[in-house]
């Protein structure tokens, strides 16, 4: 049976007019010549503009009748599409024959690129929950089958941090429809306890939600959260509902010294999974497991890894 949460994302995305309104970049191909990558804007059900970026394998992406797999990233709550080298682990996958979408979940208020990408997020709601985090995901995929030929047969999840919980979430639920075949998480955020400990315990938490409650709204470092972002977050809690995605393989990392999602918190998702390996590291980068490190052993076996993961299981 599906959960509340799903099927109000079903409600809403049936509600949706999947208009796609590219930024006026065209596609661009590395130096290489073996991966292509395209920026776009695609409109929400709201009229705001989610942005994001898809980086393909050249050779894969010019032919009509070839699928390609897909692995759909999601970012932290104070994260961009870019962030813990989200980028360079994009290309790395199209390289090795697979597709690589991510959106900024932060939404745009128009799709003119020069408001819209303003450094100080001026052109930005500033705001966002997991229903709308969930529906930019889907507006993704639906983006890469249509205009890549991405495969939706062979669709695989990549989460960090509240983006762990976002995959939890799309590969518990099949959110979309579609039946996710492998899933990897590092630090996922995505039991009860993971935001009322990073936002300073459940005092401070209770304060917020309250305010949220009272004023229509809280803002936290720079972000808005409003009573329908503490809704969706008790509404759905993926820790306890990993039987959803079967016995389909997962790969979970976590830091011993990661003081923003606590190792009992990974672990606690973990549990969720009957099909998971467990990667335990202790690095002093703490929650960014070295991946913005422009050299690291840590990173490259986790892009290592990765790389690995989805060319097995997709």
């Amino acid at each position: 049976m599906k959960t509340t949460i799903t099927k109000a994302i079903s409600l809403l995305l049936g509600l949706i007019l999947l208009i796609t309104i590219l930024c006026g970049c065209t596609l661009s191909e590395d130096v290489s010549g073996k991966i292509q990558s395209e920026e776009f804007f695609l409109e929400n059900s709201d009229g705001t503009f989610t942005h994001g970026e898809i980086v393909v394998p050249s050779e894969k992406s010019t032919i009509a009748d070839t699928k390609i797999p897909l692995v759909v990233m999601s970012h932290g709550i104070y994260g961009s599409m870019n962030s813990g080298g989200a980028r360079q682990l994009s290309e790395k996958l199209a390289e090795s024959g697979i597709a690589a979408i991510r959106v900024d979940f932060n939404r745009c208020i128009t799709k003119d690129p020069a408001i819209a990408l303003a450094k100080d997020k001026s052109g930005r709601t500033n705001s966002y929950t997991i229903s709308e985090m969930l529906e930019s995901n889907d507006l993704a995929i639906h983006y890469a089958i249509d205009k890549y030929n991405a495969d939706p047969y062979r669709i695989g999840l990549y989460g960090r941090s509240f983006g762990g919980r976002l995959t939890m979430a799309m590969g518990n639920e099949s959110i979309g429809g579609f039946d996710y075949k492998s899933m990897f998480l590092i630090a996922p955020a995505g039991n009860e306890y993971a935001l009322i400990h990073y936002f300073g315990g459940q005092k401070n938490w209770d304060k917020m939600r309250a305010k949220a409650q009272s004023e229509g709204f809280v803002q936290k470092n720079g972000l808005t959260f409003t009573p329908k972002w503490f809704e969706d977050y008790y509404r759905y809690n993926p820790a306890l509902t990993g039987d959803g995605f079967d016995d389909k393989p997962v790969i979970l990392y976590y830091n011993t010294k990661d003081t923003v999602v606590e190792p009992k918190t990974s672990l606690d998702c973990a549990s969720a999974y009957s099909n998971i390996k467990i990667y335990k590291v202790t690095t002093d980068d703490g929650h960014g497991y070295e991946m913005s490190y422009k050299h690291s052993k840590l990173k490259d076996e986790i892009m290592g890894r990765v790389t690995e993961f989805f060319s097995e299981t997709l």
